[in-house]
């Protein structure tokens, strides 16, 4: 299996090329941060033989996107797995305060560096013949909205979908496209949602968590693992007959 991870410096990203990488696969850590490059060579440890390499690229950009896909097939010798995983959470405010420029932006990098991997990969999948797989990391929020995350469940809203449609589109090639819907994780994105919220409520930032946990029927955040976990399955032949789905990983939460 040799997969791209865009958003793979950090957080989910790390979490699901480590998970792929230690199941046997071969990765491509595409992301803005220059220290993607220490995060491949550390998951390069996980398994000896692996092939994992980084490109610093902004998936916004159509160029980045079609040069992380061409060193990606060059370096592995083909592509057959994509995680759309960069995101960013945007400022949380009400709509009659926020600033366009922001909420562009959002959608810009949650939505439409979707879709630019997604065709540069897909050409790419077409070409071989041989099938592939596709998911898209979106989140709860984009199955139901929340006040001040409008740019945020829109977005992911709209990835939702465009996944679907997608799913349909390239079903005749044999490539199965599905999304992955965390809930309340333990990453940085969540972290300064909370600490964000808790200077403009007055609470502590620990009491902001506290209300959090115990909104989730489980009881606890979610971890990169849970997310990687269902994105390996999704790429494995145990969901061969699983496309157009959006699998939520967010601890019951409804």
């Amino acid at each position: 299996m040799r997969a791209l991870i865009t958003g793979g410096a950090r957080g989910l990203g790390e979490a699901i090329a480590e998970r792929l990488v230690s199941d046997g696969g071969d990765a491509m850590l595409m992301d803005i941060r220059e220290d993607v490059a220490r995060t491949a060579q550390r998951i390069a440890t996980k398994r000896p033989g692996s092939l994992v390499k980084s490109v610093v690229g902004d998936v916004t950009d159509e160029r980045d996107c079609n040069r992380a896909v061409t060193e990606a097939v060059a370096f592995m010798g083909g592509l057959d797995v994509l995680v759309n995983n960069a995101g960013i959470g945007g400022p949380a405010g009400d709509v009659v305060d926020y600033d366009p420029t922001d909420f562009r932006h959002v959608l810009e990098v949650n939505l439409v560096g979707v879709f630019l991997a997604t065709q540069m990969a897909a050409r790419v999948m077409i070409r071989q013949a041989s099938g592939g797989a596709i998911v898209n990391i979106a989140s709860m929020l984009g199955q139901r909205g929340e006040a001040k995350a409008g740019a945020y469940s829109a977005s992911k809203g709209g990835v939702i979908l465009l996944t679907q449609c997608l799913a349909l589109e390239l079903a005749r090639h044999q490539i199965r496209v599905n999304a992955v819907a965390p809930g309340h994780m333990t990453t940085e994105m969540h972290w300064d949602d909370l600490r964000g919220r808790a200077t403009a409520s007055g609470r502590s930032f620990q009491d902001q968590v506290e209300a959090v946990r115990a909104s989730i029927p489980l009881g606890r955040h979610g971890t990169g693992p849970d997310v990687a976990s269902a994105v390996a399955w999704l790429v494995s032949k145990d969901a061969a007959y699983v496309t157009g789905q959006t699998v939520g990983v967010n601890g019951g939460v409804q």
